[in-house]
Formats: structure tokens, sequence, C-alpha cells
């Protein structure tokens, strides 16, 4: 009785309006008439409003609302349906214009995979509200064993290790990002001084260093890339018989893992239908620079391949994606990362394919909203924020006119994408991406790319 009293007062002054009409800046208004993807407990929940309060879900009620005339904005939904905003834990952005793209596809947070100072500064701007683009988690650079390549810091020894790790834990990064080539010293010295100062670890490739077992990783927020399987443990073979032991080792460090599928899918692509496939890619998701570096570098890699190596990258995607699906049956947790801004794969569009591929699969449409919402929130740490459309939570969502559990794809081009509470029609979401375009900077992304050199 006394939420109903509330709600009467409430929305006793209430005027309705449509979305295109919304104030750019306004964080607290009402939408009506809409059905909640539950993606915890795998349901839908039908005829619901959500109450958004400066940023936040205040509450969700169900449908009608309260007779009222309230000076608040309600917006319409019309039976659609409201999806948590998709997190994609594996991406590489060097300009603004990245954020933006890929908040206007419905991911409202990302993890980058390779840090440099200026993302520090674009992270802090979004969540000030002065770029607007998803929010953001900066890996460190990538500590690695390799000498003399851009943007990695070379370590070889504990003490040059252990003083990286101190170093990019000053500097204000979220993780540390290490390489699956450091020696088995270097990789325990990052491990343990990761743990003293309470920085997460992510690692390229779910396995150890040297004779180091796998549960020496116990505890790292992530492992990075499901091809390093077959790379690493089985040595470039597709033993199908040894993925249940390999699975059972890595389920017990608890570790989730991020297939990023993705990029092995389009390098596939390019291999066999070579430049159809490259016609195909929107470009302008990709600056100059990256593209330039990429062209002629790792495209043409793949642009010159041989049937031979066509065939063996069929195979290998095929084995990738029944590999995904053999750790997904082992009950390890999966994480939705696409890999974006490598080999020109577009940032917000490639999260969308890396669920296409994940749910090609076999995993369904609930364990691949899971893999981009609840999974990463909770590996993040930010499980009590975002991943879900609960009350109290950021008000960080997707809305789509089509049930999303039916086709994910709804998912790609959304209706409206709500992030901190402000809410972007979809005409808005497409005047955002062609400004990010159009206002990107060729010297201020060559600036920000030497700062880190």
């Amino acid at each position: 009785m006394k939420l109903f009293i509330a709600l009467t007062l409430l929305f006793s002054t209430i005027s309705c309006t449509s979305p295109a009409e919304l104030p750019p800046k306004l964080n607290t208004f009402v939408l009506k008439n809409i059905n909640i993807v539950d993606i915890e407990n795998r349901k839908i929940q039908f005829d619901k409003s959500l109450i958004i309060n400066e940023g936040k879900i205040q509450k969700v009620i169900h449908s009608p609302l309260p007779a009222s005339s309230m000076n608040i904005k309600v917006i319409d939904g019309n039976g659609g349906y409201v999806t948590p905003g998709l997190i994609d834990m594996h991406v590489h952005m060097y300009e603004k214009a990245a954020f933006t793209l890929a908040l206007s596809h419905g991911v409202t947070h990302v993890r980058i995979m390779n840090g440099i100072p200026a993302q520090l500064a674009w992270r802090d701007q979004v969540a000030k509200g002065e770029l607007i683009g998803s929010s953001a988690t900066v890996s460190s650079p990538i500590i690695s064993a390799y000498d003399d390549t851009p943007l990695h810091h070379t370590v070889h020894t504990a003490d040059q290790a252990k003083a990286a790790v101190e170093e990019y834990h000053s500097q204000g990064y979220d993780l540390i990002k290490v390489y699956g080539n450091l020696n088995e010293e270097s990789l325990t010295a990052i491990v343990a001084t990761g743990k003293m100062l309470n920085i997460p670890l992510a690692k390229h490739g779910p396995h150890a260093s040297g004779d180091m077992p796998v549960s020496s990783l116990v505890g790292l927020q992530s492992f990075e890339h499901i091809e390093d399987i077959y790379q690493g443990p089985l040595n470039y073979t597709f033993a199908h018989n040894r993925l249940p032991s390999v699975a059972e080792e890595i389920k017990a460090t608890n570790v989730p893992v991020t297939p990023t599928l993705n990029i092995f899918y389009q390098l596939t692509k390019l291999s066999a239908d070579k430049e159809r496939f490259l016609d195909t890619m929107p470009k302008e998701y990709t600056s100059d620079i990256i593209a330039f570096y990429t062209l002629n570098d790792q495209v043409e890699r793949w642009l010159t391949s041989s049937n031979k190596m066509i065939e063996h990258n069929q195979r290998t995607l095929t084995f990738l994606q029944q590999t995904t699906r053999a750790f997904h049956d082992a009950k390890i947790t999966m994480l939705v990362g696409s890999d974006s801004g490598v080999l020109l794969s577009p940032h917000g569009l490639a999260t969308h394919n890396e669920m296409r591929l994940m749910r090609e699969s076999g995993l369904d449409a609930f364990d691949v909203l899971a893999a981009a919402t609840i999974n990463p929130a909770k590996a993040l740490k930010l499980d009590d924020q975002i991943g879900k459309v609960v009350e109290n939570y950021n008000a960080d969502f997707i809305f789509s006119n089509a049930n999303p559990i039916n086709n994910l794809a709804v998912l790609e081009m959304p209706d409206a994408v709500v992030k901190n509470g402000y809410y972007y029609s979809k005409q808005t979401l497409k005047k955002l991406r062609e400004n990010a375009i159009e206002s990107r900077s060729f010297w201020d992304e060559l600036t920000a790319l030497y700062q880190a050199l």
C-alpha cells in the first residue's frame, strides 16, 4: 500500500512523450509497457515498467502505471523488450570514436586489452559524462617477452615483471594484461605482485608457462583466446578426445574464458573470400592509422592464402567452436570478447558477431547473453552495478521491439540504448555513429599512439 501511494504521488502530474522528443541529457524518466529479459533466471518478465532516476533503475513495477500527470517524461515501450547492456571483454581502442561506435550497438561497457595512457583519460571522460560512449575497464600495456614490439612492455626476469606491475598499478590501470610467451619466473612474479597489490590479471592463452601447472593461475580475471588451447596444450592437433581433460584443468581454476571466435572467423573469411569479404566490412569504423597498419600487415597475409591454408582455417574455426561448446558443457564460465579493433573488426558490430558464433557453437540465447552481461560483470567485480535490469543498478540497457531470445540479431541495431540513464533513440544512435566517424582526428590518434611508445 505504501508503494502504491508513493507511486501515485510520483506520477500525479506525468506527461507522455515520444522518444524523439526527449532532451538529450534526460536521465530521469519512465519506460512503461515493456518486458524484461531476465538472464539470470532464464525467463522474460512480462508487463513491467522502469522508473529511471538520475541514471539508476529506481523501481521495477508491474504495468500499468498509476493514473498520473506529474512532470516526468514517460516513454511507451509498446510491449518491447529490455535487455541488460552488453559487455565486450576484449577490445582494442585507440580513438574516442570507438567508444561511441560500440555504445551505438548496445555495448555499454568494454574491457580494453592493450592499454595506453590516452585510454585512461577517455575512460574518465565517459565516467564524467564528457564523452558519449561505452564505459571502460582499461588494462595495462601488454606485458610480454617480445623484444622491440610496439605497445608491449618487455620483461625477462622476476624483478622486471614485478616492477612492470607496480608501475601500471600506480598509473591507474584497472588490470594487468600478460602474454603467453612469458617465462615461468616472470609469470610467477606477475601473479604474486598482482595479488599483493590487489590488481586483477588477464592472461593471453588459458595455460601457464614452463612447468607451472594451470592451477597456479587461480584467481585471474580471465583467460583470453580459445585458439590458444589448440595452439598450446593440444600442440596444433584437433584432439577432441583431450578436450575433457583440458577443460577439467581450467574449470578447477574457476577462471572465466573469453573465446574471441570473431577474429578467427574474420581471418577465415578473408582467406576464403578475399576481396569479396573485405568489401563487406564497414571500413568507416576503423581509423586511418589502424586501417593502414592492418591492411599492410595482418590483412595482406590472409588475402594471399593458398587453398590449403583456407581449408586449414575453416577446419580450425570449426574446432574452436567445438572447443567453446566443450568448455561451456564443462561449466566453465564464458565471456563475450570480440577482439574488435584487430583485423579491421568493427567496434560494436564485432561484439554481435562474437555472440552469433557462440550461439552457433551450441550455446543457447540465454547462455550467450549471460556471457555478455552477468558473467563479465561478475569477473569485473561490477556485478552490483551492471549486467542486470534490477532496482538500484545502473540504467544501462538495450531496448528492442522484438524478443532477443528468439533472435539475438535484433540487438545489433537497437531501437534504443540507455546508458547511465540517458535515453538514445535509434535515430540518435545513428547520429552518434555519424558524428563519431566524421569528427575523428588523425592527429589526435597519432598523438595518443606516439605517447604510448
